[in-house]
């Protein structure tokens, strides 16, 4: 075989490759459009061993109501953030759906409940598809890609002159070869659009799909960790009156927190902690409840009470919160009447 023919071998070979690449493309295009369809590339590893860094997920929008415990489920958070978890549990909000997500490595359930009308539920995954997926799709492989077209449009449309028999029926047929002729270049150029459109339909995916092709999903593990403990907005006193208990309650802001509550004098010293676990329900508030005689015993008469409450993580680290909230009250004796509490 002669240098042109191993040329035109080569060029036989990416046209090939081209074309069977665009239709790949264009019918994953039309499948996308047609059934909304959307690819997820999975960046983190919180939904291990199901699915892995690096994986690509296909899913496709359903309707809150249809979800069900255990989908694999993908939203956006309030910080406009793609979130794939799978699903814990579900209440309906009128029209929309609370959703409670958790990702399978994860210990607990996501801090933020989703409200939505519509998700994305992961049909299936391919493992380490992501990867080929960010390669093609970043300005790099888009550039190769655009290289690859380059040299394939050389190819195809540059001017040859003839070099033997081959060659010479290709430039000057007579009667049926020119027919030959024309139709291999016309195949040729039928390949060549397939691949153009193969660089379209990836140009135009990225660009359309920036948000569901990339997945930041919520990461706890036990190898690195961020996370800020916010002590609760407030703690509000109830009760009070002869020998009556004091209730101090405050909102529960995270099911991952359990509350460390101290009982201090007006000095300051601290009398008195506990530990308020959470139950891990999605419970709106916490509360403790101290009985007069409890609070008579480690304080004495008349006393002011302060109830201090920090936030902490349930599990591993047990990290604390800086800041506190705190409550006052009081204990005292009434004329006449007897022993009493109050809230300040």
């Amino acid at each position: 075989m002669t240098g042109r023919g191993v040329v035109r071998a080569t060029r036989e070979v990416f046209l090939t490759f081209g074309a069977l690449l665009g239709v790949v493309c264009i019918l994953a295009t039309i499948a996308g459009a047609a059934f909304d369809v959307k690819p997820l590339v999975f960046r983190s590893g919180s939904m291990s061993p199901a699915i892995h860094t690096g994986d690509l997920g296909v899913s496709r929008t359903v309707d809150a109501s249809t979800l069900r415990r255990g989908d694999i489920v993908s939203v956006v958070n309030s910080g406009g953030n793609r979130v794939t978890h799978r699903l814990v549990s579900t209440a309906a909000q009128g029209d929309a759906r609370q959703l409670t997500l958790r990702g399978d490595a994860n210990r607990s359930p996501d801090a933020e409940l989703y409200t939505v009308t519509t998700a994305e539920k992961v049909l299936f995954d391919i493992p380490k598809a992501g990867y080929a997926v960010d390669a093609a799709t970043s300005p790099v492989g888009l550039f190769l890609l655009g290289l690859y077209v380059a040299g394939m449009l050389a190819l195809v449309f540059r001017r040859r002159p003839p070099d033997g028999p081959e060659d010479r029926a290709l430039v000057l047929p007579p009667g049926g070869s020119r027919k030959a002729a024309r139709s291999k270049r016309s195949k040729a150029a039928f390949r060549m659009s397939v691949a153009l459109g193969a660089a379209v339909s990836l140009t135009l995916g990225s660009a359309a799909s920036a948000a569901p092709w990339t997945d930041p999903v919520v990461i706890s593990g036990t190898t690195f960790g961020a996370h800020t403990v916010l002590e609760p907005a407030s703690v509000t006193c109830s009760g009070g009156g002869l020998l009556a208990s004091l209730t101090f309650t405050w909102p529960n802001s995270d099911l991952r927190y359990e509350y460390v509550v101290t009982v201090e004098d007006s000095g300051g010293t601290v009398r008195r902690t506990d530990v308020i676990s959470n139950s891990g329900s999605l419970v709106t508030s916490q509360s403790v409840t101290y009985s007069f005689l409890l609070l008579n015993g480690i304080l004495g008469l008349p006393a002011t009470i302060t109830i201090r409450v920090r936030s902490r993580l349930a599990g591993s680290p047990t990290w604390v919160s800086n800041g506190s909230t705190t409550a006052t009250g009081k204990l005292l004796s009434v004329l006449f009447l007897g022993l009493a509490s109050s809230c300040n």
